[in-house]
């Protein structure tokens, strides 16, 4: 005789309303290739390729939002932060002429070195319309690069690395 033995089933739409904490949906995005850029101060630039789209299937639903940006800059420091669609989302209050971000990036120790920058945050868009997450970079000026160091050598020295954006829906 058999038997099966569990702690919970919960359905494919996620647990019921009140319940909370089902994963409905995971949608992922892996960027390989490099990103580089220069930028004037202040100025948002989005880091293409590293954004995922997710349609919830629920409008009480959350979306749990991870990312991981490999990252190399010279002389500078840089912001990160996610926008859903073209709405700025989980920074850091504003005050005076600092940059709200979501998390800062650090000036690596040698011209060969990364940073790895990671931020996980919930959104509540409120919706069942399809919805596209971005993420964009911001400095005090300069260049950010990504998935690629500042020499870039073309050696075992040399490294290319990934990043990843990957959104979960969580049922409410």
């Amino acid at each position: 005789m058999s038997q099966l033995k569990v702690n919970s089933i919960i359905p494919v739409g996620g647990v019921p309303s009140g319940g909370g904490g089902g994963i409905v949906q995971v949608v992922n995005t892996v960027k390989s290739d490099v990103f580089t850029t220069n930028q004037s101060a202040g100025v948002e630039v989005e880091i293409t390729g590293l954004n995922a789209t997710i349609t919830p299937t629920s409008s009480s639903n959350k979306i749990l939002i991870m990312l991981n940006v490999q990252t190399s800059q010279a002389g500078t420091t840089y912001g990160l932060f996610v926008k859903r669609d073209s709405t700025t989302i989980l920074v850091g209050d504003s005050s005076s002429s600092r940059l709200s971000v979501a998390v800062a990036t650090g000036i690596p120790q040698d011209n060969n070195q990364f940073e790895s920058v990671g931020f996980t945050g919930l959104d509540s868009p409120a919706t069942t319309s399809a919805i596209t997450y971005k993420v964009f970079g911001i400095s005090d000026g300069g260049d950010l690069r990504v998935n690629r160091s500042i020499n870039d050598q073309n050696n075992t020295t040399g490294k290319r690395t990934v990043s990843t954006i990957t959104l979960m829906e969580v049922s409410g």
